[in-house]
């Protein structure tokens, strides 16, 4: 009996672990979140870009596939002129395997007055111990 409690609390050990280290990963991706956020309601699309991984996959709600920094600042950029501010994401979730991870959520923005959003989806790549984004698309809800 003694040897089932034992395997029992080891189990429950690495569970409770594993759930703390996607909670981890959930709050690094919030943070994430949060200085995407700051940077395009700033206007900064070069800096929105810096979250990117250079071969980032960027697949828009009704729009065509763009990549890497470069396409990623000049897609945020033209969302920027067009106007669109008050860019808010939530992190409903995400999970960490190795070097890679995903997250997903909610976004809403403000764009011309009139508000906007959707689920968002990203898949993370570590590359130096800063996690950028390799694929994100998202949705648009009229």
């Amino acid at each position: 009996m003694k040897t089932i409690v034992r395997c029992l609390f080891v189990v429950a050990g690495m569970l409770t672990a594993e759930a703390a280290f996607s909670q981890d990963f959930k709050n690094q991706a919030a943070a994430a979140a949060s200085q995407w956020d700051n940077a395009f309601n700033s206007g900064d699309a070069s800096k929105v870009a810096q979250g990117y991984s250079k071969a980032a996959v960027i697949l828009p709600a009704g729009g065509d596939q763009v990549t890497g920094q470069q396409g990623a600042e000049t897609l945020f950029g033209s969302f920027i002129k067009g106007g669109v501010k008050s860019h808010k994401i939530t992190v409903q979730g995400g999970e960490q395997k190795g070097e890679l991870g995903y997250a997903y959520g909610r976004w809403e923005a403000d764009a011309g007055g009139k508000k906007i959003g959707g689920h968002w989806t990203n898949v993370l790549i570590n590359e130096g111990g800063q996690w950028r984004t390799a694929l994100h698309t998202w949705t648009l809800e009229q």
